[in-house]
């Protein structure tokens, strides 16, 4: 019997299973099993690893974009004339409309059209970019073009997991997403790599030139590749609930960005607090009321769905932490230049690579339950040896705890990944990937937020007492970061003192800073751990079906799930 096509689907194709499992070839060219299709049409089928290639395009489009511009900051700066508060919103301003539109931009692709929604914001982004690169004389312009970018990136990131999630037969989705899981953890450090070539070369420009190109590309291969596919059963978008999530997000994620630089009592701060919980305290509360919730809280009765969540909120959490403060590392300590201080973080992405796609056959022979719990406690055990790093540390000593951070995230975030988009039924699948991105970007600024936050006051404390007989001025500079220590006091110091004082200066500034990095880096492992042991106790033995089960928390939702084939 076939599913009724939704009536703005595309042209209207024979949906009957029979004739789909003859038409359907498998990667031997034989036909696939009835049951294997899982009601995707064989068109669709057949062409769904081009489909896959193209999201994951979509998505390096916009992860590129989060990383790309801290090495350019300096240059685009002194071209632009920028202030100290243009520069903070020239780079954060991307990240606060990208975290706080995901669920509505999720919501309107589940009803009016996943690939529609994605490409409008690979539009969005491209003619930012462009813009960007061309035209942009001023801060404020170059603001406007990192806004537009981050409402396009909204549109794109959580469509791409969705049209994903329908593409794919059951068999076949924890591969596919394990892949995706793959991009998107390496996509921001890529950007970061990307921007310090370009930068060698050519001006600040460059990096949006490469970015405009990179999501035109994949925009043509969405309209080729890509099906279209939808919430069939109509479900209404939740334009309250939108708007409430969007304010409260953005809230948020604007206080943790800017609580540790300006201070929690900055009037700024204070409001983007108070912002987060009216609009999400209120956005709870609506949803408890509506008839069609944005996000049906009913999903966190299932274990699955919450622990999942945890599960990605931490990952991030250490893996933004982990390289915001790699960055400085490198740079400060280890001597390295912006552009070596990127390259040699191209070994640290490799696990992830390598291994997330490899994780599907490791779930299925151990289970859900013990490769997150076990991914969890591998990166646990790697921030523990991080945290014995001193000043004298080497490469090769950063290296190898953060390579253990790393597999053990490649291990974790495939499963809790799929886990989590298993968990809500298939018609909603915006639903799923918006909570899924948004954990990512929540953990991720959380990250930053506090590991540099621990790192800052680390390093205060530590110089305290060896700073009281500098002069006043110098005093201060030293108090303001290590970076400036170490290029304005230091060499101060060895011009009116000599070079006996400065070296004791800077040996004890360098104590200071990686003192406060152990700190933040033990914080990391013990998170880590809480968080495996919550996966071990509270994720069901037995996930996988735990969460197909969830997927029924809407009325008829097997027959939502049939509903939802691609157009």
């Amino acid at each position: 019997m076939s599913a009724t096509p939704s009536p703005d689907s595309a042209p209207t194709r024979d949906r009957d299973p029979a004739r789909a499992a003859d038409d359907a070839p498998g990667a031997t060219g034989t036909p696939v099993p009835t049951d294997d299709l899982d009601g995707i049409p064989p068109d669709v089928y057949r062409r769904r690893w081009r489909v896959l290639a193209a999201m994951c395009t979509s998505l390096l489009t916009v992860m590129l974009a989060n990383g790309s511009l801290n090495l350019a900051l300096p240059s685009l700066s002194t071209d632009l004339g920028l202030t100290t508060l243009q520069q903070t919103w020239v780079i954060d301003l991307y990240s606060l409309t990208f975290a706080a539109l995901l669920f509505t931009a999720a919501t309107v692709g589940d009803r009016y059209g996943r690939r529609v929604v994605m490409q409008a914001g690979l539009l969005v982004f491209v003619a930012s970019s462009a813009y960007a690169a061309l035209a942009v004389d001023s801060g404020a312009g170059l603001i406007l073009a990192r806004g537009l970018m981050g409402v396009g990136a909204a549109m794109v990131m959580p469509t791409t997991l969705s049209i994903i999630n329908n593409v794919f037969p059951r068999h076949e989705r924890p591969r596919a997403i394990a892949v995706w899981t793959g991009i998107a953890g390496v996509g921001a450090s890529l950007g970061s790599i990307l921007s310090g070539v370009l930068l060698e070369r050519y001006d600040w420009r460059s990096v949006f030139v490469v970015g405009a190109l990179l999501a035109l590309g994949a925009l043509v291969a969405n309209q080729v590749l890509a099906p279209e596919s939808r919430d069939e059963r109509r479900t209404p978008v939740d334009w309250w609930g939108g708007l409430l999530s969007t304010i409260g997000i953005f809230g948020l994620v604007y206080a943790i960005i800017e609580g540790p630089s300006h201070g929690f009592t900055d009037p700024g701060v204070l409001v983007g607090a108070m912002a987060a919980v009216l609009g999400l305290g209120l956005f709870v509360w609506w949803q408890t009321r509506t008839d069609h919730p944005m996000l049906d809280l009913k999903l966190f009765r299932n274990p699955v769905f919450g622990v999942s969540s945890l599960t990605c909120a931490i990952a991030f959490f250490a893996l933004f932490g982990a390289f915001y403060a790699l960055a400085q590392l490198f740079q400060l300590i280890l001597g390295y230049g912006p552009l070596k201080a990127s390259l040699v973080t191209l070994p640290i992405m490799l696990p992830m690579m390598i291994l997330a796609p490899l994780v599907p056959n490791i779930v299925r022979a151990r289970g859900p339950r013990a490769v997150i719990s076990f991914g969890l406690t591998v990166m646990a055990v790697g921030f523990l040896l991080g945290s014995g790093w001193d000043a004298d540390v080497t490469y090769w000593g950063v290296l190898v705890p953060i390579l253990v951070v790393i597999v053990g995230m490649a291990l974790a975030m495939p499963p809790a990944t799929e886990l989590l988009m298993s968990s809500v039924p298939r018609n909603r699948s915006g639903m799923g990937s918006a909570m899924n991105d948004t954990t990512r970007e929540l953990g991720g600024a959380l990250g930053i937020a506090i590991l540099g936050s621990m790192l800052a006051s680390g390093y205060a404390a530590g110089i305290a007492d060896a700073v009281r007989d500098l002069p006043a001025e110098l005093r201060g500079l030293a108090e303001d970061s290590f970076a400036v220590a170490l290029h304005a006091v230091v060499p101060a110091v060895a011009e009116s003192a000599g070079e006996e004082a400065a070296a004791g200066y800077l040996a004890t500034f360098e104590a200071a800073w990686m003192n406060g990095l152990t700190q933040a880096m033990l914080v990391s492992s013990v998170l880590a751990f809480v968080a495996a042991a919550v996966a071990f106790t509270f994720m069901p033995r037995h996930a996988g079906k735990t969460a197909d089960a969830a997927a029924s928390v809407e009325p008829a939702a097997e027959e939502g799930e049939k509903a939802t084939t691609p157009a």
